[in-house]
C-alpha cells in the first residue's frame, strides 16, 4: 500500500481540526445561547382584577390564559381567585399562567312565597341573603298575615342584597263587592281577579269545543256588576278542548 502524499495528510488533519473546532463552538457557545432563557418569578395575582393581572403578566413576558370562571362570594366579579403555577414559582419567559376568574356572588333562585305567613316569608327571604324592602297590605279572602302576591316571580334569578316586594293580606272585610268581568279570562286568571275583590270561584262547568281556546271562561254567573257579599262565589263556564 502506497504512502499518502504529505500534502494530503496535512489537508486531512486540517479538516479534522476544523470540524472539532466547529463542534466545540456549537457545544459551548451556540447551543447555550440558543437554549438558555432567563427565568422569571411568577407574581401573586390572586385578588387582582382580571385586566390588571393580564397586563402585569404580559409586561413580565409571561403568557396569561383564562382557564374558567367560578362563583365565589369572597371575591368581587372579575377578580382572580386561582392561578397556576403558584406565586413565587420560577419559570421561563412566555410560560403560560392559568387563571380562574370570579363570577361574583352565586345567583339566588327566587322562591314562591304565596300562601306563606308573613313571618315565614320574611325568614325565608333573609336566609337567602335577600332584603324584604316593600310590603303592601291589601284586603283579600286569604287569612290575615298571609302572602297573596309577590312582584319577583318564583324562579327568577337574583343576587344577594336584591330587594323583594310582597303583598300581605289583612283578611276579608264585611261588606259588598261588585262582580268583575271574567269572560275571556283563564280559570287561574279569574281566580286571581276575584281574590282581589274578596270573592272566589264557585262551580265550574266545562263546555266542549273543537275551535275555541281551552280553559277560557265563556260565561259567568252572576254577571258583571252584580253586588255580592265578601266571600261569595261566582260560577263560571269554561271551554274544554275535544278531539
Amino acid at each position: 500500500m502506497k504512502k499518502l502524499p504529505k500534502k494530503l495528510l496535512i489537508i486531512s488533519a486540517s479538516l479534522i481540526v476544523f470540524f472539532i473546532a466547529v463542534i466545540l463552538i456549537i457545544n459551548f457557545y451556540v447551543m447555550p445561547n440558543y437554549v438558555y432563557a432567563p427565568e422569571l418569578e411568577v407574581p401573586d395575582i390572586i385578588g387582582m382584577n382580571q385586566d390588571d393581572a393580564v397586563e402585569l403578566l404580559k409586561e413580565l413576558s409571561l403568557n396569561p390564559v383564562i382557564d374558567g370562571m367560578r362563583y365565589d362570594a369572597k371575591f368581587e366579579k372579575d377578580e382572580i381567585i386561582f392561578q397556576r403555577p403558584r406565586a413565587g414559582t420560577s419559570v421561563k419567559e412566555n410560560r403560560r399562567i392559568y387563571m380562574i376568574v370570579s363570577g361574583g356572588d352565586p345567583k339566588i333562585s327566587m322562591p314562591s312565597l304565596i300562601g306563606k305567613t308573613y313571618r315565614d316569608a320574611k325568614i325565608t327571604v333573609e336566609r337567602l341573603g335577600l332584603i324584604l324592602d316593600q310590603v303592601d297590605r291589601i284586603r283579600s279572602e286569604f287569612p290575615a298575615e298571609t302572602i297573596v302576591e309577590q312582584l319577583e316571580i318564583a324562579g327568577q334569578q337574583m343576587e344577594a342584597g336584591d330587594t323583594v316586594h310582597l303583598s300581605v293580606s289583612v283578611g276579608p272585610r264585611v261588606g259588598k263587592s261588585r262582580v268583575p268581568n271574567l269572560i275571556g279570562e283563564s280559570l287561574q286568571g279569574a281566580e286571581n281577579i276575584l281574590k282581589r275583590v274578596s270573592l272566589k270561584i264557585g262551580r265550574v262547568e266545562y263546555i266542549p269545543s273543537r275551535t275555541l281556546l281551552p280553559n277560557t271562561i265563556s260565561e259567568q254567573y252572576p254577571s258583571k256588576g252584580t253586588l255580592l257579599e265578601y266571600g261569595d262565589s261566582v260560577d263560571v263556564y269554561v271551554y274544554k278542548s275535544i278531539k
